[in-house]
């Protein structure tokens, strides 16, 4: 019987959303926010950026800290989406599923997922609603887990026994080459450590 991976993710982070933060999990994601702060510029005043898989809405803040956005989370625990909308009133945050963003077809100016990919049940159905729902030229933003000598071993172990919703580590190649088949350009890939970081624009 295969795993039921958006249900898994919903439970666990209904049940640890207003820990979040001040948990291990939380306490690494923080390093994949921090990363896409420093590295991701925003050229469009008031851009419309969606974060997938937002958690409890920081990666959102410190984004506008750099400069204004107008700031959509969206997430798959709807406890996640109640702590960050009461968090963050400034933003709009949403329950919902990366399989089908309940967004209009090419509204939105960035999306970001930041340790939330490897969440995604199907990632090339992600990638196409990514596709549709970004305007001509918008970016997409993925910091990823990067483990190249135990992915493996890894990935064996979340299949069998993870209760988090994890579905699958992949290594560089494999990402960019997703983003490749789905439509987009990469603009910007790198390596760091534990992170591997992408920026991919869709198509003028």
């Amino acid at each position: 019987m295969s795993k039921n991976y958006e249900k898994l993710s919903q439970a666990y982070y209904d049940q640890h959303a207003k820990k979040f933060d001040r948990s291990f999990d939380g306490f690494l994601a923080g390093f994949f926010k921090r990363y896409i702060v420093k590295h991701l510029t925003i050229n469009k005043p008031r851009a419309r950026v969606l974060d997938v898989g937002s958690a409890t809405g920081q990666l959102l803040a410190m984004l506008s800290e750099k400069q204004e956005i107008f700031g959509i989370g969206l997430d798959i625990s709807p406890e996640m989406t109640r702590f960050a909308s009461g968090r963050y009133p400034q933003f709009e945050f949403l329950t919902g599923s990366a399989m089908q963003l309940p967004f209009d077809d090419q509204s939105l100016d960035v999306i970001v997922c930041s340790a939330s990919f490897h969440h995604f049940p199907s990632p090339e159905t992600f990638l196409k609603e990514a596709m549709r729902t970004l305007k001509t030229g918008g970016k997409l933003v993925i910091a990823e887990i990067r483990i190249p000598l135990v992915r493996g071993l890894y990935n064996r172990y979340i299949e069998r026994f993870s209760s988090e919703g994890d579905v699958k580590v992949y290594d560089f190649d494999t990402l960019y080459k997703l983003l490749s088949e789905a439509g987009f350009v990469l603009i910007n890939g790198q390596k760091h450590l534990q992170i591997q970081y992408f920026e991919a624009h869709k198509k003028s």
